[in-house]
């Protein structure tokens, strides 16, 4: 973090202004659920109503054509992130900092790659990596984003809605700070987390009651590309590994 915005923000906490701090932090990683313009042609995923996912849609001419490319260009461009050091070395880092041991799927962003106007196959804004039972971190492909408020048609021309699913976090309520560690800790009576995108508060209402924060929606439309999934049949699955942390403070995931 770049020494000046430290500095305004330690001084802005020192004066009392938290608040404040939270709220910029909240309108950063969330927008209004009005702005989903591609809602019409969504669905909540199963069993989870804070994970919206784009539904399959009917192969037009040149979809594959267009998938068999992405996944040339991003395999022939990300063989060198095999070697997490390499990734390192070129800016992206693990999120979270200290993954949980049973997170499967891990990202590693970089924060200075902007998707927001368009997609570099070449340059994904994430990495996915993949526990590989012996300790190590196997590369599985990349996660490519769009803004929230992306049409269906900008949706499709990034990746094709016919081979594989968008999805967008929603619903997440947060604590109130975002980063309330023992807040973020708390369980309920079934050991589910209390905040955060596996917790069952999914309204604004609830929310409020746990004086937490209500996330409408957290950054915005994400799609996996599983690029070197062992089993060609994952490539495109939008659903393998779903178990990525968004919305806790900071992602997508997925």
């Amino acid at each position: 973090m770049p020494r000046l915005v430290l500095l305004v923000l330690l001084l802005l906490l020192g004066a009392g202004c938290a608040s404040l701090v939270d709220r910029a932090v909240a309108r950063a990683v969330s927008a209004d659920a009005s702005e989903v313009r591609a809602r019409h042609g969504a669905d909540p995923m199963p069993g989870d109503p804070q994970v919206l996912m784009t539904r399959p849609t009917a192969t037009q001419p040149g979809d594959h054509e267009r998938a068999r490319r992405i996944l040339d260009t991003a395999r022939q461009a990300l063989q060198r992130y095999h070697d997490v050091a390499e990734a390192e070395a070129d800016g992206y880092r693990s999120f979270p900092a200290a993954p949980p041991p049973d997170l499967q799927v891990i990202h590693y962003i970089h924060t200075g790659i902007d998707e927001t106007a368009g997609v570099d196959y070449t340059q994904p804004g994430s990495l996915l990596y993949e526990r590989d039972g012996h300790g190590g971190l196997r590369l599985l492909g990349a996660m490519y984003t769009a803004p929230v408020d992306a049409p269906l048609a900008e949706l499709d021309a990034r990746v094709p809605l016919s081979v594989t699913q968008w999805h967008l976090h929603q619903n997440v309520c947060v604590p109130r700070p975002v980063w309330d560690r023992e807040a973020w800790a708390r369980t309920d009576r079934e050991g589910r987390p209390v905040f955060g995108p596996k917790s069952r508060t999914v309204t604004e209402a609830a929310c409020d009651r746990l004086g937490g924060r209500f996330l409408p929606t957290v950054f915005g439309w994400m799609a996996h590309v599983n690029v070197f999934a062992e089993d060609p049949a994952d490539i495109w699955n939008a659903h393998y590994g779903h178990n990525e942390p968004h919305g806790d403070g900071g992602h997508h995931g997925h």
